[in-house]
């Protein structure tokens, strides 16, 4: 079973190669609901003419940013080497993490606090709730760890 602690500065993820492939497959899945999502394209104002402008000056970084949280996350899990995450990793993983786990609760329509209460125990145990969970999971440890809970 995966374990997330922290030691100092420093963030371990103790994965085996199963683990490291299924949350790899989990992101590749879901990786592409972020082009999709409207969450993934907030607006920043309401005014139109605002909003162009903040996209044009800001609208390319933001995305840059997203896709490097995303490979930042990717590439530690596709690697080999054991996962030990400097603080500014951890960051990447909680912000592609919340993207992905925002995306997928978008496609699920589960957009209002009390949506466990809609399904059975035996739902949330399989797809895609319980990869919903896992994420969720991951990202509460992450936050745990960088406290030092």
């Amino acid at each position: 079973m995966a374990e997330i602690r922290g030691h100092g500065e420093i963030v371990e993820v103790l994965v085996d190669q199963r683990e490291r492939q299924a949350l790899l497959q989990i992101v590749d899945r879901v990786r592409p609901m972020l082009e999709e999502s409207n969450w993934a394209f907030p607006r920043a104002y309401e005014q139109e003419e605002l909003e162009q402008e903040f996209q044009r000056l800001a609208g390319a970084d933001l995305l840059k940013s997203r896709e490097a949280d995303l490979e930042t996350l990717r590439g530690c899990l596709d690697s080999q080497a054991p996962i030990e995450l400097t603080e500014e990793q951890t960051w990447s993983w909680l912000r592609a993490l919340n993207a992905l786990r925002l995306a997928l609760a978008e496609r699920l329509g589960l957009d209002q606090d009390g949506w466990e209460e809609r399904f059975s125990p035996r739902q949330h145990r399989r797809p895609p709730l319980a990869t919903l969970h896992l994420l969720s999971w991951v990202q509460e440890e992450l936050v745990e760890a960088l406290s030092g809970s």
